[in-house]
């Protein structure tokens, strides 16, 4: 049975708003552990999947470590336009972070042999490639 209270404003309380806040909650959830994983596997998976070869999740690895360093350094960039501060520290270890990644994805590409891999390899190759182009 549902409580009404009397006065202008009548306030409903009963399974249906229990329900409702039950149901936001695991909609936020999913939403968190989907920016989550997108974020540190560069894929849209509730959980990060298991069934991925070492080399891929690898990659998968070195693509998070990309996407933080560029966030970083355009945040670096960003800091430095609105403050003036000299961020220069930041950026340098964000490109240092970049070139790494390059590095050994270059090492990695020539040891696989498999073609899922080696593929996602070459995207994100590519995928630095426009962020140096981008930055300079």
């Amino acid at each position: 049975m549902e409580k009404v209270t009397s006065g202008p404003v009548a306030h409903r309380t009963g399974q249906g708003g229990y329900m409702r806040n039950l149901i936001t909650i695991a909609v936020v959830v999913v939403v968190g552990l989907l920016a989550f994983n997108y974020l540190s596997t560069g894929e849209f998976k509730i959980l990060p999947g298991s069934s991925m070869s070492r080399e891929a999740r690898e990659v998968n690895s070195l693509k998070g470590d990309f996407r933080r360093a560029a966030q970083e350094y355009r945040q670096a960039g960003r800091q430095a336009g609105i403050s003036g501060m000299d961020t220069t520290a930041a950026a340098e270890i964000a490109l240092s972070t970049v070139a790494g990644v390059e590095r050994d994805l270059n090492l990695m590409r020539k040891d696989t042999s498999d073609p899922e891999v080696r593929e996602a390899i070459d995207d994100l190759l590519r995928e630095i490639k426009k962020f140096k182009i981008d930055i300079s």
